[in-house]
């Protein structure tokens, strides 16, 4: 599935140029991991963090990257940090200076069914590992993409109507971050695409990304990865479905229990008992998510 976090705002992106620094320097003593938090940060399979390109190669280019990195090549931490931060593209070029408030970029998050998280983890044939991951980052391309065919967008004032128009992005341009557990130290094949809120306009300008548009496609591109991601596997590993959740689009790979996918998640276990102890449901939605309120005011006993 793809989430998107709360809007990004100054160092945000901190926590992933962390977490890949720690993991490349824990890969090399594992033993100081010691599981669980540090399990997630020492991850061996945590890779330095990857450009990702929808849409005009060259338009990448064009904002500092090399051909090699604009085709998925690394991302120097350095660099992702100063765009997100501070709105400097890798060529030294910035648009409007972000204010106090500004949203300096969203994380869209593609997360594998953990069954397919399972299989990658504990699997010790390499060729169904590379499966996998080849899977994974197949699904979050082909997402990207549809995200820039129908949400590559900023908005510009037009004079004669005194609105804001939208006009095509040449490219969306963001780092992509690979994790491989959770923070509960799970197997959690799951990938942060970190997409700057300044973006190549056709001008040459450093502009804002439409996030009204970006929202609105965010299901059907989530949808995309998942589709995409059965697809590539069932063609590489020969697997086969659990029925399609109605509401996701997700599905996990047939014969991978329930009981077994319960047991290696205990991060999802922890936040479900605390929801049943702090939430009560008031209803649900069309689309399948959740409403619920606080089970009692703040400071107030429970009755």
């Amino acid at each position: 599935m793809l989430t998107i976090s709360k809007p990004m705002r100054a160092s945000s992106v901190a926590y992933y140029v962390d977490t890949a620094q720690a993991a490349k320097a824990a890969t090399m003593d594992r033993q100081a991991a010691n599981g669980g938090l540090g399990e997630y940060y020492s991850e061996g399979e945590t890779r330095t963090p990857v450009w990702v390109v929808a849409g005009d190669r060259e338009a990448a280019q064009r904002v500092g990257l090399t051909a090699a990195e604009a085709a998925g090549g690394e991302a120097d931490l350095a660099v992702v940090t100063r765009w997100l931060d501070d709105g400097i593209a890798p060529n030294g070029d910035r648009g409007r200076a972000h204010s106090e408030g500004s949203t300096h970029g969203f994380d869209l998050t593609f997360c594998a069914p953990k069954s397919v998280s399972l299989v990658r983890a504990m699997d010790t044939d390499d060729v169904v590992s590379k499966a996998v991951l080849d899977a994974h980052t197949r699904g979050i391309g082909a997402a990207m993409d549809y995200l820039y065919r129908h949400a590559g967008y900023t908005r510009v004032h037009n004079a004669s109507t005194g609105q804001k128009d939208l006009q095509r992005l040449p490219a969306l341009v963001a780092a992509a971050f690979q994790h491989e557990t959770s923070r509960a130290g799970d197997p959690h094949l799951h990938t942060h695409v970190i997409l700057p809120n300044r973006q190549l306009r056709a001008d040459g300008r450093l502009v804002s990304y439409d996030s009204k548009s970006l929202h609105d496609e965010a299901k059907a591109a989530g949808l995309i990865y998942q589709v995409t991601l059965r697809a590539e596997l069932s063609a590489s590993l020969g697997l086969e479905w659990a029925p399609i959740d109605p509401h996701s689009g997700q599905a996990d790979i047939a014969g991978v229990s329930r009981t077994t996918i319960e047991e290696w998640s205990q991060r999802q276990t922890q936040l479900r008992a605390w929801a049943a102890e702090n939430l009560t449901v008031i209803g649900v939605l069309d689309d399948g998510q959740v409403l619920a309120r606080p089970s009692c005011a703040p400071g107030r006993p429970r009755t």
